[in-house]
C-alpha cells in the first residue's frame, strides 16, 4: 500500500480530468450567467420603454384611462424581444404587471412596469436554492426587471419672456342683477375685466369678505366677472368644468399686443422686469428688456410669484427684440395639419417661448407696479403683426424645470403648459 501511494504514474491524468471538469463547469456557468444578464437587459429595455410610453400619455392628455395606459405599455414594451428558453420571443406584459399612480394636484403621475421571463440554464439548475434572478423553474431561471416613469408638470421655469398676459375670465356671463338695460349691462363681452369698486384693506389686490365695496346694483353682494385659473383660465388640456375651452387651448391663436392700461384686456401684455420681486431685485431698462426677448434670462419664475411691471409700452425695444428672436429661426412655421411647429433647424425652436400669465383680478396701478403669476404658458411666435405685436399659438412643451409642488401657489401642475418625462427608477 505504501509503495502504491508513493507511485506518481497517472497523476497528470487525474489532475487533468479534474481540471477539465472544473473548467467545463465554469464555462457552462458563464453561459448560464450570460443568458441571465442578457435576458435581464432585454427585459429592462422593455420595462423602460413601456413605462415611458405609458407615462407619456399623462403628458399629452389631462386624464388618460387605465385601459389606454395599459394598452400603450403593452404595445411599446411588448415589441421588445427576450432570450427566453430556446428562441427569442416578445415580452409579455399583462395588466397585472402595470401599476398606475395619479397625483393630479401636483401634476405628477407615475407608471410602474414589471417584466419577467424564463431563460434556459444548463449548469445552475443543478445547484440548489435560488438562482441569480429568481425562483428555479426546472432547467430555467425566472429573470425580472422593473421600471418606473413619471410625467410631471414643471412650475419653476427659466427663460421666460418679459411679458405677462392676463389669464382668461368669463366675459360672456351676465352678473346677477346687471341684466339688459342696467348700467352694468356693458360688462358682458366688453373685453375688459369688470368688478365693483372696493377698498383693499389687506393690500392683496383682491376683494376679501368684510372689505368695503360700492354695491352697484344694490343686491347686497360683491359682484365681479367669474375667474378661476382652472375653470375659466387658459389651459393646455381638457379640464372638467371649463366651459370656455372644453377641449383645451393647445393651438389657440392669439395676437399679443402691448398694453399699459390698468384694466386687463385679453391678449394684451404688460412689460415686466426680471427676476420676480420675491426672488431678487428686478433689473429695469429698455436694453435689459430687449435682451430678455431675444435671449434667455436665467431668472426662475413660479406660479404665485410677483412680477414688477416696466412703465410704458416699450414699443422700440419690443420690436427690436422680436425681430432678433424670429431671425434666429426664420423658417419655422405652424402646421395646422399636425398641430405642431415645423421647418425649424433646432430640436426646439427658439421661437417657442415661455410667457407668464397673471391673475386678472388684481388691479394694476399707474406707474411701476406688480402682477401675480398664476401659470406660465408656452407660446409659438408665428410672425410680427405691427408695432409691438406678434401672432402666435399656445403649445405644451417638454421643459427641464422644477416640478410643481402639491398645494403650491397658483393652479400648479393641473394646468401646466410645461412638463418633463423621465425614468425615476
Amino acid at each position: 500500500m505504501r509503495q502504491f501511494i508513493k507511485k506518481e504514474q497517472g497523476n497528470a491524468l487525474i489532475l487533468g480530468a479534474v481540471s477539465f471538469a472544473v473548467l467545463t463547469a465554469f464555462g457552462v456557468l458563464t453561459i448560464d450567467i450570460g443568458r441571465i444578464l442578457v435576458t435581464h437587459t432585454q427585459l429592462q429595455n422593455a420595462a423602460d420603454a413601456g413605462a415611458l410610453a405609458g407615462a407619456s400619455l399623462f403628458c399629452n392628455q389631462a386624464d388618460p384611462s387605465d385601459a389606454e395606459i395599459q394598452s400603450r405599455v403593452r404595445l411599446v414594451g411588448g415589441n421588445h424581444l427576450t432570450l427566453a428558453m430556446d428562441a427569442p420571443e416578445k415580452v409579455d406584459i399583462p395588466n397585472s404587471q402595470i401599476f398606475i399612480r395619479r397625483n393630479a394636484e401636483a401634476g405628477s403621475n407615475e407608471v410602474e412596469v414589471h417584466t419577467q421571463s424564463n431563460t434556459r440554464q444548463y449548469f445552475m439548475n443543478l445547484m440548489s436554492g435560488q438562482g441569480w434572478a429568481g425562483a428555479r423553474r426546472g432547467n430555467s431561471d425566472l429573470v425580472q426587471a422593473l421600471a418606473v416613469a413619471a410625467c410631471g408638470a414643471t412650475c419653476g421655469v427659466t427663460c421666460v419672456k418679459p411679458w405677462s398676459l392676463p389669464d382668461r375670465w368669463d366675459d360672456n356671463q351676465l352678473i346677477a342683477g346687471y341684466g339688459p338695460g342696467s348700467k352694468k349691462d356693458n360688462w358682458k363681452n366688453n373685453n375688459k375685466w369688470d368688478h365693483e369698486v372696493f377698498t383693499d384693506g389687506n393690500d392683496n389686490g383682491l376683494w376679501d369678505p368684510g372689505e368695503a365695496y360700492v354695491d352697484g346694483n344694490s343686491n347686497g353682494q360683491y359682484d365681479q366677472e367669474p375667474y378661476n385659473p382652472l375653470l375659466t383660465g387658459y389651459i393646455p388640456d381638457p379640464y372638467p368644468g371649463n366651459t370656455l375651452s372644453p377641449g383645451g387651448d393647445l393651438g389657440l391663436e392669439l395676437t399679443l399686443k402691448a398694453d399699459n392700461d390698468s384694466n386687463p384686456t385679453p391678449g394684451q401684455y404688460q412689460a415686466i422686469d426680471l427676476p420676480p420681486v420675491n426672488r431678487g431685485t428686478p433689473v429695469t431698462g429698455g436694453d435689459e428688456y430687449r435682451d430678455n426677448i431675444a435671449a434667455c434670462n436665467a431668472a426662475n419664475v413660479w406660479p404665485g410669484d410677483w412680477l414688477q411691471l416696466e412703465p410704458g409700452n416699450m414699443v422700440g425695444p419690443t420690436n427690436q427684440g422680436m425681430r432678433d428672436l424670429i431671425a434666429q429661426d426664420p423658417d419655422a412655421y405652424w402646421d395646422p395639419i399636425t398641430q405642431s411647429v415645423q421647418g425649424s433647424k433646432f430640436q426646439i425652436s427658439p421661437r417657442i417661448v415661455l410667457i407668464p400669465i397673471h391673475d386678472p383680478r388684481i388691479p394694476i396701478a399707474s406707474g411701476r407696479n406688480v402682477v401675480q403669476v398664476t401659470k406660465v404658458a408656452a407660446f409659438f411666435m408665428e410672425q410680427m403683426e405691427g408695432n409691438a405685436e406678434v401672432r402666435g399659438r399656445f403649445l405644451k412643451v417638454r421643459n427641464p424645470g422644477e416640478p410643481c409642488v402639491a398645494g403650491g401657489g397658483g393652479a400648479g401642475g393641473a394646468v401646466s403648459f410645461t412638463y418633463q418625462l423621465s425614468l425615476i427608477r
